[in-house]
């Protein structure tokens, strides 16, 4: 009788034993899946393509040696901003015969258009298929001119 409620007990304890590391080898199961998604989550934010309008700030002049990082707050007739390939230049008034000119860093025109602005529109550009490179956006109306630079990246 001794031996078998030692042998109950025995098997009690093992059995006991036993669902403790099922439910352990459970645990860590869950806790790896956890682990495994969320290092899929981080994997895939840092590759993800983000796409955000960046303003272009354009100077007004004649001449494209100084190009500062940023220019005040002004109002002009012509402002642009680029998102992701897209380039969007928006006018604001009336500038008659105008032509928009965006040349690589190497100073090749990659895009020239002459237009007749008659009224506030934007104007969007496809720059999809170009190189990764800073490019600048020059725009010219008579004896006026803006011009800036912008960074194309994918």
């Amino acid at each position: 009788m001794i031996f078998l409620k030692n042998q109950l007990l025995i098997s009690i304890f093992v059995s006991t034993k036993v669902k403790t590391n099922i439910l352990k080898i459970t645990i860590m199961k869950k806790s790896l899946l956890i682990a495994l998604c969320y290092s899929m989550f981080i994997v895939g934010s840092l590759n993800a393509k983000t796409e955000t309008l960046a303003d272009i700030y354009l100077k007004s002049g004649t001449t494209t040696s100084i190009k500062p990082l940023s220019v005040g707050a002004t109002t002009s007739p012509v402002t642009a901003g680029i998102d992701g390939s897209l380039l969007n230049v928006n006018f604001a008034a009336s500038l008659g015969n105008t032509t928009i000119t965006i040349e690589d860093s190497f100073g090749e025109v990659v895009y020239q258009q002459t237009l007749s602005v008659k009224g506030a529109f934007i104007l969007p550009i496809s720059l999809a298929g170009e190189e990764q490179d800073t490019y600048t956006l020059k725009v010219q109306s008579g004896s006026k001119s803006w011009y800036g630079e912008f960074d194309l990246f994918y």
